[in-house]
């Protein structure tokens, strides 16, 4: 359910037996007289999650597509965010929940291996690996990628596996190079002076591993034409259309932000309206939305529903403020790499790599108190 829509109807069944289950054992724990009580750090979360969801509320009743935008809204803010509430409510051990974040990051490892060795095999200029589109893996990848190298890093907490890690790592950047996804790679640099500035401090063997590692990647990407060619287009918003268009689009969404400040177009209805009264010849594309998390929750909900989104991101990182704990750091950059993707990135919209996200932000909550 965490993973990229390789079998979108079996994900679906599984994550509703999931919900299913979670909700009868919870009510077979209420039957058995066990009394709830929710910790303070969960309630005042989702307390913010809650004005985060009204603020956007008001775009869906002025939407141009009422309808639409309700199922969105409830899809968005209701049927994903159960990975959350599970792996906080669920009464398991933290070795169990260890165990499941390092299968999770196997299986996100074995992908980057088979997406790169697609590429070398293929002689593509972009590859998709297990999956079937390049910028929800981008997401998921730079939401989970720290946690490889915090987890190798760190010596204040034990992880199974954790010697593989590094390993891990590398294969997440070798599967990274292979899709090509820029955004992916600005992700996983984004988080890396949070990282690095952790592990000269408990690690600086590791740490210093680390970077050397880094300088190899980087000669490789310098070596290699077409990834050094990609590279040197992140900044290019002239001749590569893919950022020109986006620059373009972006500009438009100013306009109509101005138009709707208050209620926004309904959400994921901005796109529609774009392409139908807004879109200029400068966007050659014709993009359906606005690939960035900020540009298209401002154009769908107004500037409240930005604020409410603003807010939320800031307490998320408020939340997993204490970086001396390894699964503090942990969450706090998944946050960072999942912004910093969602910058360039509709990534908001991609079921997966939000759930991805609630799952590295329930797995940071629940382990954090065991260090």
């Amino acid at each position: 359910m965490c993973t990229q829509r390789m079998s979108i109807a079996a994900g679906n069944i599984f994550y509703g037996l999931a919900i299913l289950f979670f909700l009868l054992h919870l009510y077979q724990r209420h039957q058995a007289g066990e009394t709830f009580t929710v910790p303070k750090d969960c309630k005042r979360y989702f307390l913010v999650y809650g004005l985060y969801a009204l603020l956007l509320l008001p775009s869906v009743f002025f939407s141009v597509d009422p309808g639409r935008s309700l199922s969105k809204f409830a899809d968005y803010f209701i049927g994903r965010i159960w990975v959350l509430p599970i792996l906080l409510f669920l009464k398991i051990d933290a070795e169990a929940i260890k165990k499941a974040l390092l299968v999770y990051i196997g299986f996100l490892a074995f992908d980057g291996l088979w997406t790169f060795g697609e590429r070398i095999y293929t002689h593509g200029f972009r590859s998709n690996g297990l999956g079937d589109g390049w910028l929800r893996a981008a997401s998921i990848v730079a939401t989970v990628f720290p946690a490889t190298l915090v987890l190798w890093l760190t010596k204040k907490v034990s992880f199974p596996g954790r010697k593989y890690l590094i390993g891990c790592a590398v294969l997440m950047v070798l599967g990274a190079l292979g899709s090509g996804t820029r955004s992916s790679w600005v992700g996983m640099l984004a988080v890396l002076p949070f990282i690095l500035y952790e592990g000269f401090v408990s690690s600086p063997k590791k740490a210093a591993a680390i970077v050397a590692i880094l300088c190899c990647f980087g000669m490789f990407m310098y070596q290699t034409p077409a990834l050094h060619e990609r590279f040197i287009s992140i900044a290019n918003i002239t001749t590569n259309r893919s950022n020109g268009d986006r620059v373009e689009a972006w500009k438009v969404g100013a306009e109509m932000v101005k138009a709707r400040p208050l209620t926004g177009f309904g959400i994921l209805e901005g796109g529609r309206v774009y392409l139908a009264h807004y879109r200029t010849k400068a966007d050659t594309q014709g993009l359906n939305h606005f690939h960035s998390n900020y540009v298209q929750t401002a154009v769908d909900s107004g500037l409240p529903g930005l604020t409410g989104l603003l807010v939320f991101l800031l307490y998320n990182f408020w939340n997993f403020r204490h970086l001396g704990n390894p699964y503090e750091l942990i969450g706090f950059c998944a946050w960072v790499g999942f912004c910093a993707v969602g910058l360039f990135d509709y990534t908001l919209g991609m079921s997966a790599a939000v759930k991805a996200l609630w799952f590295m932000t329930g797995c940071c909550m629940r382990l954090r108190e065991t260090v």
